[in-house]
């Protein structure tokens, strides 16, 4: 059974066209589905042709959509697939577009992945293990984060560590030097830095130990305590005591304040 084209006629939409079969509107059409076929007012088209046109069209479409997408900046086969699933395209139609993507080098998941590794690793000082964890989320395989990663090269890595450590030891100061390893490490590990790398970036760090400073912290910080613990009674002291312990104060600041905080409470140096 044959159905004859009796009208066809421009959308609003440039380049996008109403096929009319047997006076009545059947499907919309692309320009470039209209020039594939050769379709012309007054021709029969039969079942199976007028089913590959609909094919073709939606493969078309779900491209012309996947351009869009792809025009902001570089995506991945699954950013593309998800993309495409969310406009309710089959997924038969998302395959065939996603090849003929790759195979004009629209997508092409081993050049994502590098440009995301040299992005991450520059602008934001990123480490292999969060950038390899970022990738893992928009679809690329185990191998092509290998590969991407290998030209992450460990001195680069260093580098990048360093200069974050730096900016967190400032930022972490007023700390002992206990805490700010403590913090440092964690901030590194954070940013997807390995252990072995990060052991050996704080080891690169000057702390200098600044016993006045340090006690001046000692005095902030049980000054802003102290009075938490007055529910404990005797106890008081003593947990106030493993509190700044556990802050990485040394023991014979901790005695200090501890002492000057009994015999005194009043005292200027905790106003």
């Amino acid at each position: 059974m044959t159905k004859k084209i009796t009208k066809i006629s421009a959308q609003k939409s440039k380049g996008r066209y109403n096929l009319d079969l047997d006076g009545k509107f059947a499907f919309g059409i692309s320009e470039m589905t209209l020039i594939k076929f050769g379709l012309a007012k007054n021709r029969e088209l039969n079942e199976k042709e007028i089913n590959e046109i609909k094919k073709y069209e939606d493969i078309a479409r779900a491209i012309s959509k996947s351009l869009n997408y792809l025009s902001h900046h570089l995506r991945t086969e699954k950013e593309i697939f998800d993309k495409l699933r969310s406009l309710e395209f089959n997924n038969a139609t998302i395959k065939a577009a996603i090849a003929r993507l790759k195979d004009e080098k629209y997508l092409d998941d081993k050049i994502y992945a590098e440009n995301f590794v040299r992005t991450q690793a520059n602008l934001q000082a990123a480490g292999p293990l969060v950038i390899s964890q970022k990738l893992k989320l928009v679809g690329i395989p185990n191998t092509d984060i290998e590969a991407a990663l290998a030209v992450y090269e460990t001195n680069d890595q260093m580098e990048n560590a360093l200069s974050l450590a730096e900016k967190y030891q400032k930022h972490y100061s007023k700390n002992s030097i206990i805490k700010q390893k403590q913090k440092i490490n964690q901030a590194l590990y954070t940013k997807g830095y390995d252990s072995d790398l990060i052991k050996a970036t704080i080891d690169k760090l000057v702390f200098e130990e600044d016993n006045q400073q340090q006690l001046e912290n000692a005095r902030r910080t049980i000054n802003h305590i102290w009075s938490r613990y007055d529910k404990y009674g005797r106890e008081k002291a003593y947990r106030a005591r493993s509190y700044l312990y556990g802050k990485g104060f040394p023991v014979e600041i901790i005695d200090q304040v501890i002492g000057e905080k009994e015999n005194d409470g009043t005292r200027s140096d905790f106003k």
